[in-house]
């Protein structure tokens, strides 16, 4: 797994460096410490090996949430992985929005960050337990009304996968083929206007769908 970080914070950054060095799976293609350095090099395509991106949002000059939108429009397959000191939902749920598939606070230990980095690549969706139910409950002020445009095979997977559980695990809790969950993965996607599964679990819980 090929991984760059975008973190101001230089201790930091190198505390990230070090983890991933050690990390028998893991390999730091690049480390940035503000978001227009990191776009210059995504426009030069030396960031096409990437497969992650840990990206910290309070950064010098141009917020890092700015750069979620210019990462996905380049790379739409990759993953991208917030670290944060901000305690703020709305910024959460913006973040979800805009298409990151995990946001952590930088309070979490390094082992924590670690399974958060292979949760999100095994294709789990990762939101820090001491944001969770303040996002939950935002989301579920506005229910959805008319028909639900999921099926019940796809609000089973789509369940599953809220509750954490990676493709692979929810092929065996529902006895289907990985093929089948991708599948239906993608329908969720179709479905409900989302690119990824952190985005699915939000506008399903939004609009009451699960």
């Amino acid at each position: 797994m090929q991984i760059t970080i975008v973190e101001d914070n230089a201790l930091f950054s190198q505390t990230l460096g070090k983890m991933i060095q050690l990390s028998n799976n893991m390999s730091c293609t690049a480390s940035f410490s503000n978001a227009e350095d990191c776009q210059k090099s995504l426009k030069s395509g030396a960031l096409s090996e990437t497969d992650l991106v840990l990206l910290d949002l309070q950064l010098p000059g141009q917020n890092g949430l700015t750069l979620v939108p210019i990462l996905k429009l380049a790379r739409p397959t990759i993953n991208i992985l917030v670290l944060t000191q901000n305690h703020d939902y709305l910024t959460t749920l913006e973040a979800i929005r805009l298409g990151v598939s995990g946001y952590i606070l930088k309070t979490a230990t390094i082992s924590e960050i670690r399974a958060a980095i292979q949760d999100v690549h095994a294709g789990g969706c990762v939101i820090d337990p001491q944001l969770s139910r303040l996002v939950l409950a935002a989301l579920n002020s506005n229910n959805f009304e008319g028909k639900n445009p999921l099926s019940e095979r796809e609000k089973q997977v789509l369940e599953f996968m809220a509750m954490g559980y990676v493709k692979k695990e929810v092929s065996d809790k529902l006895n289907i083929s990985y093929s089948a969950v991708a599948c239906y993965t993608e329908r969720i996607y179709t479905k409900l206007q989302v690119p990824n599964i952190t985005a699915a679990v939000a506008a399903a819980i939004r609009k009451g769908l699960i």
